[in-house]
């Protein structure tokens, strides 16, 4: 629904169900910023509608993210003292730069910051702060996962598996230190545990792979008509949601998308430059190559067919520079927060 002018509103799109509106309310949506003097109430009356939904999300939702830590702390520690798991190391590839862990009964992540970044990463902890701080207040877009940020977590020691609590004190030894019979932790980064696309790739059916690859290439599309470029597109950076959407959730590398310098691959122009092990010529730090992502995704066969009958533009510069032309000239296009499908066309109510 949109303000359209002193005569009426235009209704855009009708949702259907709890899926279309967990949707809307996504962990992975900018906050409505909603005016309420009961936030309690009006989360509540939510979650009637969507009841699978954790208070923590519908109070991020809304703008009361304070509300939301609030919520989310409680309900770890009441999940702490009813369960006896250990912590263990987070399902998916290694992090270069974050050291990430799980509860295995408990659906978050909680993500640090590594004391050294393995090569080729040239990040410092200062610059993955604020590439956190950025996805913090940027529209998300409904492709980012919102991470909350934690200081001087302290959980007992016996609940790590020990493996693990050697890997933290070892990478992350000057955020983490043992007091006691605790871990104290200076800071973490907490967000939502999803299936890693890498992982649901390899696990799921023809037809669900298929559909992710196309949202794969759409949440990058999503990202960049809000003015975000990921960085590092591998599957394993993105996740799966419980409705099958693709988001990413590696913010190391992110970055404006009109900070980018998109570049057509330079054509070889003697044999010795065909010839070449290494880039014959000049490449800047900003310089991207659409023309090489192909080379670096990993794909089943049908994701990749999947990927290139929908989105074969995004591994062409004039696309990447079309969107940026239109960015800088004011233009933001929408990303709608449901299906094409809900949309309504021309529907006007009077004011």
């Amino acid at each position: 629904m949109r303000h359209e002018n002193e005569t009426g509103i235009d209704l855009d799109a009708i949702l259907i169900g709890e899926t279309d509106l967990a949707i809307l309310f996504s962990f992975t949506r900018a906050y409505f910023r909603v005016d309420t003097e009961c936030p309690y109430e009006l989360v509540r009356s939510l979650r009637e509608l969507m009841p699978r939904k954790r208070l923590i999300d519908l109070y991020n939702a809304v703008g009361y993210h304070r509300h939301g830590k609030t919520e989310f702390y409680r309900d770890f520690v009441r999940h702490l003292r009813n369960s006896n798991d250990r912590f263990v190391a987070a399902e998916g590839a290694r992090g270069m730069v974050m050291l990430v862990f799980t509860l295995p009964s408990y659906d978050v992540v909680f993500k640090l910051i590594r004391d050294h970044f393995d090569y080729p990463k040239e990040s410092t902890r200062a610059e993955v702060i604020r590439r956190y701080r950025l996805v913090f207040e940027h529209d998300r877009a409904g492709r980012l996962v919102e991470a909350h940020e934690f200081e001087h977590l302290r959980i007992a020691r016996d609940r790590f598996d020990p493996a693990l609590l050697e890997e933290l004190l070892r990478d992350t030894g000057s955020i983490v230190r043992l007091e006691g019979n605790d871990v104290v932790i200076a800071h973490a980064y907490v967000e939502r545990r999803i299936r890693p696309l890498n992982l649901f790739f390899l696990e799921a059916d023809k037809a669900s792979v298929e559909a992710a690859a196309r949202d794969y290439g759409r949440a990058i599309k999503d990202l960049a008509a809000s003015n975000i470029f990921p960085g590092d597109i591998l599957t394993k950076n993105f996740g799966v949601t419980r409705h099958g959407r693709v988001v990413f959730y590696d913010y190391d590398e992110l970055c404006f998308l009109t900070d980018c310098n998109f570049r057509d691959m330079p054509q070889p122009t003697t044999p010795e430059q065909e010839m070449a092990a290494e880039p014959w010529f000049s490449v800047r730090e900003n310089d991207i190559f659409p023309e090489e992502f192909p080379q670096f995704l990993s794909l089943p066969g049908s994701a990749r067919t999947s990927l290139f009958e929908r989105h074969a533009d995004l591994f062409c510069a004039a696309y990447w520079r079309g969107i940026q032309e239109k960015l800088r000239a004011g233009e933001l296009p929408e990303v709608f927060p449901y299906r094409a499908d809900r949309r309504l066309t021309n529907t006007r109510v009077a004011a």
